[in-house]
C-alpha cells in the first residue's frame, strides 16, 4: 500500500489493523489503537490543501530578464502530497518569456517522502520521468530527491519556445500527479495561471 492509498483509506485502515476484541480490557486497547491510527492518518492526509497564491510562486525581474520560480514540493495535502505549491496534475501554468533566465528554488516540505524539481519535455507520463527540457533544469540527483526541509537551486535559460512540464523525478512521483506546466513564448509577460 503506498502513501496515496493510505490517505484514501481514511478511518478504515486503523480499524482493519486492530481487529475485533471482546473483553473490556481488549476493547480499551482497541479503542486506543484506533484513535492512534486515526491520528496517524489525519496527520498524513489533512494538511491544508489550499494552494499558494501566484505572487509567492513566481517573481519577475524584467530589468534582468529573469524570473524566480519558488517550488515547495509537498507543500499541502493536495493530491496526497504529490504537488508543487499545492498544485498538481497540470493545474498550475508558469509562463516565461523566451530568452529569459529561470532561477528555481526547490524545497521539500514533505515529512514522509523525498521530492525533486525539474523541467522536462512534454512527453507521455512515465514512472521514470521525461528528459530535461533545458541544460541544468533540475536539482542535483533528481531521481533520489531532497529530504524533508532540504533546498536546492538551479537555473536555466528558457531559449526554446514550447510547453514543458515542471515535474518531480523521484521514480513514480510524476505519474502520481506531481507535475505542472511551464510555457515559454516570445513577447509575453511572466505570470502564473491556475
Amino acid at each position: 500500500m503506498n502513501y496515496r492509498e493510505v490517505c484514501k483509506c481514511n478511518f478504515m485502515l486503523p480499524v482493519a489493523m486492530v481487529g475485533y476484541v471482546s473483553s473490556p480490557k481488549g476493547r480499551a486497547a482497541r479503542r486506543a489503537a484506533v484513535l492512534a491510527g486515526v491520528a496517524l492518518v489525519l496527520t498524513a492526509c489533512s494538511r491544508a490543501a489550499r494552494p499558494l497564491p501566484a505572487a509567492r510562486v513566481l517573481v519577475a525581474e524584467p530589468a534582468r530578464r529573469s524570473v524566480e520560480l519558488r517550488l515547495l514540493a509537498g507543500e499541502t495535502g493536495a493530491d496526497a502530497g504529490f504537488n508543487f505549491d499545492g498544485y498538481s496534475q497540470g493545474r498550475l501554468t508558469v509562463v516565461v518569456p523566451l530568452g529569459w533566465r529561470v532561477d528555481v528554488t526547490c524545497t521539500n516540505r514533505s515529512t514522509e517522502l523525498t521530492h525533486s524539481c525539474a523541467v522536462v519535455e512534454d512527453l507521455p507520463l512515465s514512472p521514470y520521468g521525461a528528459p530535461l527540457a533545458f541544460p541544468g533544469a533540475s536539482v542535483p540527483d533528481a531521481r533520489h530527491g531532497l529530504g524533508f526541509g532540504q533546498t536546492a537551486r538551479f537555473s536555466f535559460l528558457a531559449n526554446r519556445p514550447g510547453r514543458y512540464r515542471i515535474a518531480c523525478l523521484v521514480i513514480g512521483h510524476e505519474i502520481d500527479g506531481m507535475w505542472d506546466w511551464l510555457v515559454v513564448e516570445p513577447h509575453v509577460r511572466p505570470r502564473v495561471e491556475t
